[in-house]
């Protein structure tokens, strides 16, 4: 998830609150702002440096191969592929974060690669070369990763699978836990995942509301603009609620190994969010900690600590 397009967000849907009459016509707006990100072009500046070269190794796709699914809904998903070594029976699906690609996951996809492993990269639905009419914050994704799961289990029914994701990925990715799933699915790498949706949302409204929504108290703006929207896309997602995409209530299900991280100095999705899940699953779990790391950096603050942490938890179940 990209601070500069959320915060961007946000402000326009403020903006426009003042000038867009009554509740239904501000959710139609906030509707068409949050759930159809623009994509906005990263910069090396902001990212660090390993994080940057593991974008741009996946954006040359040398050696990889451009797959596509047909989702449940029969949207067309893309992703890039990476073959490991012969025989290789090892597989990691890395999954981006909003507003942005299967590039922002190259630092993972690379170091995954690096040790002979497949892997997959996909660009999550209205992201990218994947289609989709409104974007799920991982409640409608799950069923796209399963897919993605199967996909790969046809291909090597032998295959032992771990979803890794950083912010609404990683939401993705505990809230396919949520349910049943292939025996194939060994573990789970949550990096910076929010608890729910609805309480994400909302903490950056109130965290800006001077900024955002002047006028009114904090927790009403907070209330207010959620309950907009959450009514908006109900009407134009096909019934979808908003409430649904809550990773909390899915990891009280799951039965799947995760590792959980999360940068200390995290205060986009904050950092007490990771403790919460981490107290609230049901599975075989460990936590990661990274000193120094904001939103979405921590394999770039301290790669050693960072894949030591990640190499010890899946050696217990691949």
């Amino acid at each position: 998830m990209k601070k500069r397009a959320m915060y961007g967000l946000l402000w326009l849907a403020a903006a426009a609150a003042g000038a867009v009459g009554g509740s239904r016509a501000l959710g139609a707006y906030l509707f068409d702002r949050v759930n159809n990100p623009p994509f906005s072009e990263p910069k090396q500046e902001e990212e660090p440096p390993i994080q940057w070269e593991g974008r741009l190794w996946a954006r040359r796709m040398e050696g990889f191969r451009e797959v596509e699914l047909i989702a449940t809904d029969q949207k067309k998903l893309w992703a890039a592929f990476c073959p490991g070594a012969p025989n290789e029976h090892c597989w990691v699906i890395c999954i981006h974060g909003y507003s942005d690609s299967y590039e922002a996951m190259g630092a993972q996809g690379l170091r995954y690669h690096g040790a002979g492993w497949n892997v997959l990269m996909p660009d999550q639905r209205h992201h990218g070369r994947s289609e989709g009419g409104c974007i799920g914050w991982g409640y409608l994704e799950r069923l796209d990763m399963l897919g993605w799961i199967n996909w790969i289990v046809r291909r090597d029914p032998e295959a032992e699978i771990v979803l890794h994701g950083e912010s609404m990925g990683a939401a993705t990715a505990l809230m396919v836990t949520g349910g049943p799933v292939p025996k194939q699915l060994k573990a789970v790498i949550s990096d910076c995942s929010y608890t729910s949706f609805e309480e994400q949302a909302r903490h950056i409204i109130q965290w800006r509301a001077a900024d955002l929504v002047p006028q009114m108290p904090t927790g009403a703006s907070a209330r207010l603009l959620f309950s907009a929207l959450r009514k908006a896309t109900l009407r134009r997602a096909d019934g979808f609620d908003l409430r649904d995409a809550s990773p909390i209530d899915a990891v009280r299900q799951s039965k799947t190994p995760t590792l959980f991280i999360h940068g200390l100095e995290d205060d986009f999705v904050p950092a007490p969010m990771m403790g919460r899940l981490y107290q609230a699953a049901a599975c075989p779990k460990r936590f990661l900690w990274v000193p120094g790391a904001g939103h979405v950096a921590s394999v770039g603050t301290d790669p050693e600590l960072y894949w030591s942490a990640v190499s010890e938890f899946l050696e217990k179940y691949m």
